[in-house]
C-alpha cells in the first residue's frame, strides 16, 4: 500500500512539473510559520498538544500545490513529550482555497524511541495574500478514521 500512495504521489509530480509554462501566473515558492493545536477526534483536548512550525508551498500550476511541512509537537508546554513530525502533503487549490492529503510520520525527539508508522493527514483550508488557516485530520492506514487527530494551524508568509 505504501509503494502504491508513493507511486501516485511521484506520477502526479512528473506530470505536474512536466509543462514548463503552468508557473506563468504564481509564485513558484512561498514558506509560512504555522502555529495551532491539535487534540483527539472526541474535541475533549485531553490530550492537547500544540504545534508549530515550516511549510513550503511549491506552486505547480493552475490548481497543484506540493507542500512539504515539519512542524514540532509539545504536550500543554510541557516539554517531556515533543515530537517532530515531518509530512508531504499534495492540495488542490481553487483560487484561494485548498483540499489535499499526504503523509506524516511522528519521531519523539526525547528519548529518540521507534517512529510511528505512516499515517494519513489530509487537510482543508485558506490561502490568503500573508496569511494561510488549515484544518487538518491524521489518521493511521491500519485503523483508517479510528483514534484520529484532529487540528488546525494559522501561518503567516514571510
Amino acid at each position: 500500500m505504501k509503494k502504491i500512495i508513493i507511486l501516485f504521489f511521484s506520477a502526479l509530480l512528473i506530470l505536474s512539473v512536466s509543462n514548463q509554462n503552468l508557473y506563468a501566473q504564481y509564485e513558484t515558492m512561498s514558506m509560512s510559520f504555522n502555529a495551532g493545536v491539535h487534540t483527539d477526534d472526541s474535541f475533549s483536548f485531553d490530550p492537547f498538544f500544540w504545534t508549530a512550525g515550516l511549510v513550503l508551498d511549491i506552486n505547480m500550476g493552475d490548481y497543484l500545490m506540493l507542500s512539504p511541512e515539519c512542524f514540532v509537537i509539545v504536550n500543554k508546554f510541557e516539554f517531556g513529550f515533543t515530537n517532530l513530525a515531518p509530512a508531504v502533503l499534495l492540495n488542490f487549490r481553487f483560487e484561494s482555497l485548498f483540499l489535499g492529503g499526504g503523509i506524516t510520520k511522528w519521531w519523539n525527539v526525547d528519548d529518540f524511541s521507534e517512529p510511528s508508522d505512516f499515517m494519513l493527514k489530509l487537510n482543508a483550508g485558506f490561502k490568503g495574500r500573508n496569511l494561510k488557516l488549515t484544518a487538518y485530520l491524521i489518521t493511521g492506514f491500519e485503523d483508517f478514521l479510528e483514534n484520529n487527530l484532529v487540528g488546525a494551524t494559522l501561518g503567516f508568509y514571510f
